[in-house]
């Protein structure tokens, strides 16, 4: 986006205390006919970001914290855009000061990493397919916004009649409620990996305030109430999400997960269904509906389900659970086999069961 830069203060040098490394950026901004102190802020914390990722990306790879090919086939992006795509995911963004003067805006921020496991978190998101559509989905917004801003900036710079510039601006006005909720959606997902699910609720009610399209919002709110139990509210959000995006493969799985939670189990294993059709290669949708048929006590359906999950996902620790529970009910050998595996897995409860069940 074309923008009047006072000045970029690149303070490339970063700060190191033990196990955490800070880089910190400065940034002005002029503000546009079209510009508040709410959309200068908004600007300034989406180009900081990007900035300091970019950094920590250069970072990444002059360490080789994380080598092409785990990234290979994640992403559109050269590797460097990459890489900042996924630290976005393990950093904190942090704005330190901001001054407003009515005409520009400076702003100063940082983001800090743990460099002790930097490198397994990075192996860790580039790996999970869903952290990464997320991820750049979010970037992708953020790209669009910008560019949306840039012309509108432009065309109500060129327009002359009142009544058009006024119709340009309300646009640009709703194009910066979408980067603001952007921005502000990273500060939502920093809450909810730290456990905070309050405070991550607060977070994503304001993202949907400012833009009630944000599938993903509610996703992930619908995330924090469940963990909360508060397991009708968060099928709702599921719900929205499924509505602003009817191919939301996750979303179905997540509220399949809630509704059985729920008791539900019928509608869940619906959902399963549904997020199967969506994606066929889907081994959490065949264990949560292998799940929902355990509790239907369908033990032969479940069974073929978990074989589908363990055959997609070798290291499914719940789905060898769920599938010794199916041997057991339907008089099959091998139970004890799949809750060796699923405890070797780290799912504690199977080992409660080999003690009660396998001598």
């Amino acid at each position: 986006m074309k923008k009047i830069i006072l000045a970029i203060l690149l303070l490339s040098s970063y700060v190191s205390y033990s196990q955490e490394k800070t880089f910190i950026r400065e940034y002005t901004y002029k503000a546009s006919e079209a510009d508040s102190k709410v959309s200068c802020r908004a600007i300034a914390t989406s180009e900081l970001r990007t900035e300091l990722l970019n950094e920590l990306g250069v970072y990444v790879e002059s360490n080789d914290l994380l080598s092409s090919n785990d990234a290979k086939g994640k992403f559109s992006q050269d590797f460097k855009e990459k890489i900042s795509t996924i630290t976005a995911g393990i950093t904190k963004f942090d704005i330190l000061d901001e001054k407003w003067d009515g005409q520009t805006f400076w702003m100063k921020a940082s983001i800090k990493v743990d460099t002790t496991s930097l490198k397994e978190s990075l192996k860790r998101i580039s790996e999970d397919h869903r952290k990464i559509r997320e991820l750049n989905d979010m970037k992708q917004r953020l790209d669009e916004a910008n560019q949306k801003l840039a012309q509108l900036s432009q065309q109500l710079q060129q327009e002359k009649e009142e009544n058009a510039k006024a119709a340009i601006a309300e646009k640009y006005n709703d194009q910066v409620n979408i980067l603001n909720a952007t921005n502000l959606m990273y500060n939502a997902k920093s809450k909810y990996e730290a456990n905070d699910y309050p405070g991550a609720i607060e977070e994503f009610n304001k993202v949907v305030s400012l833009d009630s399209k944000f599938t993903l919002a509610y996703a992930y709110r619908g995330h924090a109430k469940e963990r909360t139990g508060n397991y009708v509210s968060a099928i709702d959000d599921f719900s929205q999400a499924i509505a602003l995006n009817p191919g939301f493969d996750a979303a179905y799985v997540d509220r399949g997960l809630a509704r059985i939670y729920s008791h539900d189990y019928k509608n869940a294993a619906s959902d399963f269904s549904q997020a199967i059709r969506i994606s066929p290669g889907y081994a959490l949708a065949y264990g949560g509906r292998g799940e929902a048929l355990l509790k239907m006590k369908d033990y032969p359906s479940a069974l073929r389900d978990f074989d589908k999950a363990i055959r997609l996902d070798s290291t499914y620790a719940l789905a060898y659970f769920g599938r010794g529970i199916a041997k057991q009910a339907t008089g099959q050998k091998g139970a004890c086999a799949d809750w060796n595996r699923s405890a070797q897995l780290g799912n504690r409860q199977a080992y409660e069961f080999m003690k009660l069940h396998c001598k």
